[in-house]
């Protein structure tokens, strides 16, 4: 903020040095309040008995347990959300795979017909002319 307010107007630059300075003083007196209340019996007066930031106290009651459980069952539901995004990724990609190659085989049926067709018009072209060497041959 101190190196914005050389690029400020001067014209509202003392508004600005003026409001930041109180900024500074209020964040100052909220830091030291901050640090007085950071001791253990502030803590234990604000969250009482049942909460406490030691992981090695273990369960003390009910309400510990319970939050251990639904963590762990978030965690787990995280993982089959996950796994569950993943088969939906391969299924997708088989999808794909599937239409590509049902494209590949209805291209290589339009030529295989057509192939039909050009046989079928090609033996009537070995007929005809099998009759006119026929007819030829009487002659």
């Amino acid at each position: 903020m101190n190196l914005e307010k050389s690029n400020i107007p001067t014209s509202a630059r003392s508004k600005v040095n003026s409001r930041f300075r109180n900024h500074q003083s209020d964040i100052d007196a909220l830091s030291r309040k901050l640090k007085s209340l950071s001791t253990p019996s502030d803590r234990k007066a604000l969250f009482g008995d049942r909460y406490t930031d030691d992981p090695e106290a273990g369960p003390r009651d009910l309400q510990l347990e319970q939050r251990q459980q639904l963590l762990s069952g978030t965690e787990r539901l995280g993982r089959t959300s996950d796994r569950l995004r993943e088969s939906q990724r391969v299924a997708l990609e088989t999808e794909a795979i599937g239409a590509g190659t049902l494209a590949d085989l209805h291209q290589q049926r339009n030529v295989i017909e057509n192939t039909h067709r050009n046989l079928l018009q090609s033996e009537g072209y070995v007929d005809r002319s099998v009759k006119t060497l026929r007819g030829m041959a009487r002659r």
